[in-house]
Order: C-alpha cells, then sequence, then structure tokens
C-alpha cells in the first residue's frame, strides 16, 4: 500500500472492460496494482527504496540490527548451519550485494560466518517493512511467509531465482531445467515441422532472448530471427528458410552445451579491458594495433590485404550492386583484430576486452550481437561469438572512435595503397612508416604480426 493526498486514489482507477450499453464499472484499488503498461516504473520506486533502507541497515555494525521475527527461515540449509557462528577474521570485511526485481528481494553474500549472514538477513526484512509495514498476522504480512516455508528465503550455496540457478561453489549460471527443456523441445519440433504459427514463434523468440542472459554466445543467433519477426508472416515455413532452420539447430547445441557446462559468472560481468584492440577497414584492407592496458602484452600491429575477390565485390559508387559494404568489412575486421588477440595474449581466460572501431554500424552490431539485414555481418558476429566462447572471456566492450582520431590504424589499413603516402610493399617498409609516426617509449619497436 502507498499513501497518496486525499483525492489523488482516482489517479490509481481504472475501467473493467464491459459489453457494448453496459453501466461502466470503475474500479478504485485499496493497494497498487501491478500488470498496469505504466505502472512498473512507480511500482518499483517503493520496492527499490526497501532495497536502499536494507543496504543502510547493512553497513550498521554486526548484531546491532534486532532479529526479525521471520530470521529462523532463512537459518534452515545445511551450508548455513556449517559456518561458525562469529568470524574468525573480523578485519577481512563482508562482502555482500542486495538487489531487488519488481517484488523479489535478492541478497548474495561472502560471508565470514553465521552473524553475517543474520545481520545480511534481519537488514534486507526491515527494510522491506520500512516500506511496506509488517501485518500483525503472519499469514498476510507483505513478507510472503508461504514463499519462506518453501526455503525461497533460506541462504543457500544453490539457488533458484527468476528462472535461473545459482551455483555458489562453481559461481555459474544456468536456466532451470524445466525450462530449458520447454525450449529445448520446442526447438525439436521446429527443426521437423513445415510451417509455425507467428505467434508462437514469436512467443518461443521470446524465451530464447531471456535463456541468453546465461548463454551469450546465443546472442549471435538471432540476425535470420530478427528479419522473420521485421515481416511478421503468418507462419513461420523454417524448412524453407535454410540460415533460419541452421540458426534454430544452433540454438539447440549452445543451450545443451551451456547445461552440460553452466556460463561462469565472470562470463556476464563487464570490466576496465585488460586489452584493448583499434582497428578499421578500408577497400583495399584492414589493420589495426592491439596493446596491453590491465595486464600486459607485446604492443602489435597488424595489416590484411582483402583478397580481390572481396575488393570486387565492394559496394561503391562504381559498384553499386556489390554484396559486399563497407560496414560488412569493418565488421570482418574487427573479428580479425580479436584473431590477433587471440595469438598475442594466449591466456584470455575471464579477462576483459575492449575493441574501438570507427563505424557505427559495427559497433551496434557487436553491442546486440546481431545486425537486422546484413547475413555477411550476420556470420562474423557467429565466429567472433564462438571465440569468445571457447576462450571464456568477459563480455566485450566495443566502442565508437571518431575517424579522424583512428590514425593510429587508418595507417595499416590503407598501407595496401589507399593512400599512396602510406603504401607499403613489404612488412619491414610498414613496420620503419608506422614506428615514425607511432613511436613508443623507451625506444620500443611495434611487433607486426604475421
Amino acid at each position: 500500500r502507498l499513501v497518496a493526498k486525499e483525492g489523488e486514489e482516482w489517479n490509481f482507477a481504472y475501467v473493467l472492460p464491459q459489453e457494448d450499453g453496459q453501466p461502466t464499472k470503475i474500479v478504485v484499488p485499496t493497494s497498487l496494482q501491478m500488470g498496469w503498461i505504466e505502472s512498473p516504473g512507480f511500482f518499483n520506486v517503493p520496492s527499490e527504496t526497501g532495497r536502499d533502507v536494507a543496504e543502510h541497515y547493512a553497513a550498521a555494525p554486526l548484531g546491532s540490527l534486532p532479529d526479525h521475527k521471520f530470521l529462523s527461515h532463512t537459518q534452515v540449509m545445511p551450508e548455513y548451519k556449517a559456518l561458525p557462528d562469529e568470524p574468525t577474521d573480523p578485519s577481512h570485511p563482508l562482502q555482500f550485494m542486495m538487489e531487488v526485481y519488481v517484488d523479489d528481494y535478492i541478497s548474495l553474500a561472502v560471508p565470514r560466518c553465521k552473524a553475517d549472514l543474520d545481520h545480511l538477513a534481519n537488514a534486507t526484512m526491515h527494510g522491506i517493512h520500512s516500506v511496506f509495514p509488517a501485518n500483525a498476522d503472519d499469514d498476510n504480512d507483505p513478507i510472503s511467509l508461504k514463499k519462506l516455508k518453501k526455503l525461497e528465503g533460506a541462504w543457500a550455496i544453490n539457488k533458484e531465482l527468476l528462472g535461473w540457478t545459482f551455483d555458489g561453489i562453481f559461481k555459474s549460471i544456468e536456466l532451470e531445467e524445466t525450462k530449458l527443456n520447454d525450449i529445448l523441445a520446442t526447438l525439436k519440433a521446429w527443426c521437423r515441422s513445415t510451417t509455425i504459427p507467428f505467434d508462437e514463434f514469436r512467443k518461443t523468440v521470446y524465451k530464447i532472448q531471456n535463456a541468453t542472459i546465461g548463454v551469450p554466445a546465443a546472442r549471435a543467433l538471432f540476425t535470420e530471427v530478427n528479419k522473420v519477426l521485421g515481416v511478421e508472416p503468418r507462419y513461420v515455413n523454417i524448412q524453407r528458410n535454410t540460415p533460419l532452420l541452421e540458426a534454430t539447430r544452433n540454438f539447440r547445441t549452445l543451450l545443451q552445451e551451456a547445461h552440460k557446462n553452466p556460463t561462469k559468472c565472470r562470463q556476464l560481468v563487464v570490466g576496465h579491458p585488460d586489452y584493448v584492440g583499434i582497428m578499421d577497414a578500408a577497400k583495399e584492407g584492414t589493420g589495426g594495433v592491439v596493446i596491453g592496458e590491465g595486464s600486459s602484452c607485446v604492443p602489435t600491429v597488424f595489416r590484411f590485404e582483402w583478397p580481390a575477390e572481396v575488393q570486387q565485390q565492394v559496394v561503391t559508387d562504381d559498384n553499386p550492386d556489390g554484396t559486399i559494404t563497407n560496414s560488412d568489412l569493418e565488421m570482418a575486421g574487427l573479428l580479425l583484430c580479436w584473431l590477433v588477440l587471440e595469438y598475442v595474449a594466449p591466456d584470455l581466460y575471464h579477462k576483459h576486452i575492449a575493441l574501438f572501431c570507427d563505424n557505427s554500424p559495427t559497433v551496434a552490431w557487436v553491442m546486440r550481437m546481431a545486425t537486422k539485414s546484413s547475413r555477411v555481418a550476420g556470420q562474423l558476429l557467429m565466429a567472433l561469438a564462438l571465440r569468445m566462447k571457447v576462450r571464456e572471456t568477459s563480455p566485450l566492450t566495443t566502442l565508437h572512435i571518431a575517424g579522424d582520431q583512428n590514425s593510429i590504424s587508418d595507417i595499416p589499413s590503407r598501407s595496401f595503397g589507399g593512400t599512396q603516402k602510406w603504401h607499403c610493399r613489404t612488412d619491414e617498409e610498414f613496420l620503419k612508416l608506422y614506428n615514425s609516426h607511432f613511436p613508443l617509449p623507451n625506444q620500443q619497436s611495434w611487433t607486426v604480426f604475421q
């Protein structure tokens, strides 16, 4: 319930559906309703306020909060009981996080002892009751006693939250098995079906999109799906759409593989980059640099000349019917930059990587890991996503850099004749030119990737 000034209760009123000609019925709710198009943002204000209050309580000294009436429901799991009563090293800080999703409050902790978890549980539940007052009747309390009795509020190493299973030992996440099996069964049926009603197709796609939160490589498979969603046909014929059929099969493969090897949470968290790549592409070729930021690597510059058959298919004023756009070339160059990084920095496990590019479509594609039109870029995105999965890196940060500020990669990408003053016939010529334009400190030299 929320307190409102007298007369403002009408702002929450709504009209019930009714048959034509019947008297209009207006509902004036006595508590906040959920499910309206414009209500979630308003509803989240009090629930997030409860989270903020809980974080304030959690910052209080350990043991300073009174025991909540529901505290015992958080203390029932064996892993809780196995902890010591008090911290063995009080100088080591308690690490925790509190979040709220609509009306689900979630606390994560790296506990030292039972007292840590009791403190956080008290802080969370007192924070909720600071906004949603407690009810003397426990069965009608804003904190659901029914869910507490199902152990949903108990501290546990393995926990199911919002359709996901979190493993505190392996620090991994995976889709709940029942939801996974439902999606896999539907995809299997699609691979054998002639036609699929569009509404069923769209509903399942939304489920798959949710599943890709924990299977990031699968995000790169949506290029063909997006084309169908844009058209909204009455029926979807996957058998006649070979790229879409292939994407459907690949969705099944990646979801099954993620169930066998759950995704590490570090693969889902963006951070300051350990390595940085900067690249550019032109009709003649692509090139760029790879350098260390948080981790060290050999400063490396690379360049690659596109094969003649690729250059002949690039769309230009003289070749408007070409099949490869400049943005496709930039996407290919970004993938090559990643492959160079793999060679220069062999250990990319859980590393953070940032790639700079002066092409806005490429940056947008990589951020979404999907395109709406370019099939070429869609295939390149899939290759990039699979390489990231194989190397088990953290999410890729892709940033746009203005073209006039990207001279560090202009020279290698245009060193094949696109700009005559930078034309180099050999890597030795190129290295001499590049060192003269971008000298490294302490008389170091760039390394040309070969």
